[in-house]
């Protein structure tokens, strides 16, 4: 048999055997990971249904209160994202995920218990602070796993945990709050109860059930671990670094890829014809309603693949733990600002609040232009002339080059 038959012969057992992993780690990791985000999605949420159940009644609040409660809770979430996922370079991801959904789901318990607003912007607050390591920390979990190519799906998997959670919350908070007065606790105490106990009990579970890496996981062959070792090797080239980096971490802070937080652009155009639904002056319920969904389709799908872009194009597990954190902080500081945009007195129309999302989402779509092009002529940089990107660098200089590397080429 000749040398190019033999090779040939390879590639094919080699893409049997890969998809085969795949199947393996789809099973194994991503069921998992989605379940905790459905829960953490709807401990956020729920405060909307314990609204409906008279929170705000029984809790005194007044003004603009429970909006602050809501945006408190993404003040949290921005400031802890980055330093918990710093953590999770350094930690296993059994032991740091684990244990901020169980400190999260006790949290959520307590709030059942507030007393007044101060109490509630407190505990709000720190749920914020517990939750925000679990989205980017299992972005990147997810890619040391899975190859540049593979990623968008499986981040797609995972945030549809969110959805899941929209699906279900409604049903499942009225379903809990009937329990009004059951032992002297108001529905919406309840809701909190037994939304934070599951949590708790999920997390426990959540020890034993996170696998920490290909290279010490257990369910794995030791054929199948070589394969996926050598597989995301092969996928990072040069620019694979899987040690703790502070000089990654520096450079993920400086880094226009992070700061800019590539859209994709056609998910933002959908939405944005969303939005013009419901700022138009003229538009019937009907349409509005249509408009809410079509804002759903386009922003529900941008996130999941923005994430992605930002990840493949981050070389270094330091950098791109820093990096995804850093850009899903600045997407929630719009929890924040939103908290305040849609408020009663603009109900039901809320024409500040679409407005605004709209002239970002625009704004948006040309920041994602731009990232385009810039990449495009980085890669062009990259293969006319690689050895200007080495010239005149040390041996350990070449070694953090990172995605600065001529043999690593950016995703467009």
């Amino acid at each position: 048999m000749s040398t190019h038959s033999n090779n040939s012969f390879e590639k094919i057992v080699n893409s049997i055997e890969e998809k085969k992993l795949l199947k393996k780690l789809d099973l194994r990791i991503i069921p998992l990971v989605t379940l905790l985000y459905t829960l953490s999605f709807l401990d956020r949420v729920n405060i909307g249904n314990a609204k409906l159940a008279h929170l705000e009644r029984d809790l005194n609040l007044v003004g603009n209160e429970y909006n602050w409660s809501l945006g408190i809770f993404f003040i949290g979430y921005v400031i802890f994202e980055v330093p918990s996922n710093i953590a999770l370079i350094k930690i296993r991801p059994s032991i740091w995920i684990s244990t901020l959904m169980l400190i999260w789901g006790i949290i959520m318990t307590c709030m059942a218990f507030a007393k007044n607003f101060s109490q509630l912007m407190v505990i709000r607050f720190l749920l914020g602070a517990f939750e925000s390591g679990l989205f980017p920390g299992v972005v990147f979990y997810l890619t040391r796993w899975y190859k540049k190519s593979e990623q968008s799906y499986r981040i797609g998997l995972f945030f549809s945990g969110a959805t899941i959670a929209g699906a279900f919350n409604g049903l499942l908070a009225f379903a809990i709050t009937n329990l009004d007065s059951k032992y002297g606790l108001n529905g919406w105490q309840w809701l909190f109860i037994i939304d934070g106990l599951a949590t708790v009990i999920v997390a426990l579970f959540a020890y034993f059930l996170i696998s920490d890496s290909v290279e010490t996981v257990s369910w794995l062959t030791e054929d199948e671990r070589k394969l996926a070792i050598d597989r995301l090797k092969l996928d990072a080239g040069d620019a694979h670094a899987t040690h703790f980096d502070k000089v990654e971490i520096i450079k993920a802070f400086k880094d226009v890829v992070i700061i800019r937080s590539p859209y994709l652009i056609f998910s933002m155009l959908v939405a944005v014809i969303g939005y013009s639904l419901l700022v138009a002056q003229s538009t019937s319920i009907a349409l509005k309603y249509t408009g809410a969904c079509v804002v759903g389709l386009g922003a529900f799908a941008s996130i999941p693949t923005s994430i992605a872009w930002l990840t493949n194009n981050l070389a270094g597990d330091s950098k791109r733990a820093v990096g995804c954190a850093m850009m899903i902080a600045w997407g929630n500081i719009g929890g924040v600002v939103s908290a305040q945009l849609y408020t009663a007195n603009e109900a039901p129309d809320y024409k500040s609040g679409h407005s605004i999302a709209l002239s970002l989402l625009l704004i948006g779509v040309i920041l994602s232009i731009i990232q385009y092009y810039y990449l495009k002529r980085a890669n062009k940089l990259k293969l006319n002339d690689p050895n200007k990107f080495l010239n005149e660098l040390s041996e350990e200089e070449v070694k953090h080059l990172g995605d600065m590397h001529p043999s690593f080429i950016y995703s467009l």
